[in-house]
């Protein structure tokens, strides 16, 4: 924390404590949002955003800056492009006030795009078709998935087997890739 110094006395900038009706605004506010984001965030997301917004809501006044969104993006995890970042900028803070509030902050973050396409997934399986034919034995992706990096568990992989279209000489055509990007985005991505 800053230091500042005053009358020969050091003192540290300290964070504010949250009044009674701050706690309680903000326990009905994630209340509201957990019946409203049901389905798509647990109470335990939420309440791990609202720590990352609480670390950037420097003063405790319910708002960060909303140009710190790309940097907090960032921060946990995603990797947006600029125009995403000014594109949701926008939608949340049209007036420019440079205040975002946390229910906006959570719409801010569902609302970039972390769709897994073609062009990020075919190489990767390229890599192990040293034919070049679309096709990879299914048994030999799914030991080097639960052994090589960062392993799938045996509820994931069990999970990316059945999502694979395995032919019956157990072989899976790399191409037909739907079903393995749905199942890489609902399983790495949130």
């Amino acid at each position: 924390m800053p230091t500042k110094k005053g009358n020969d006395k050091e003192h540290v900038d300290k964070k504010p404590a949250k009044t009674d009706k701050q706690k309680k605004a903000e326990a009905e506010m994630m209340k509201n949002l957990t019946a409203q984001y049901n389905g798509v965030l647990s109470p335990d997301d939420l309440k791990g955003m609202k720590d990352i917004f609480d670390t950037y809501d420097t003063k405790n006044e319910g708002f960060i800056k909303t140009s710190l969104l790309g940097n907090i993006l960032r921060t946990i995890g995603f990797n947006p492009i600029e125009s995403d970042v000014q594109r949701v900028t926008k939608e949340v803070d049209p007036q420019k006030t440079d205040q975002l509030k946390f229910p906006e902050y959570v719409s801010a973050v569902l609302s970039i795009p972390t769709s897994v396409t073609d062009k990020d997934i075919i190489p990767a399986f390229q890599l192990f078709d040293a034919e070049k034919r679309g096709l990879l034995e299914a048994d030999e992706i799914l030991k080097c998935l639960t052994n090589v990096g960062e392993k799938l568990d045996e509820v994931e992989s069990n999970a990316f087997k059945e999502n694979m279209n395995i032919n019956e000489l157990g072989l899976f055509d790399y191409n037909g890739m739907i079903t393995i990007k749905k199942f890489c985005f609902s399983h790495f991505i949130l």
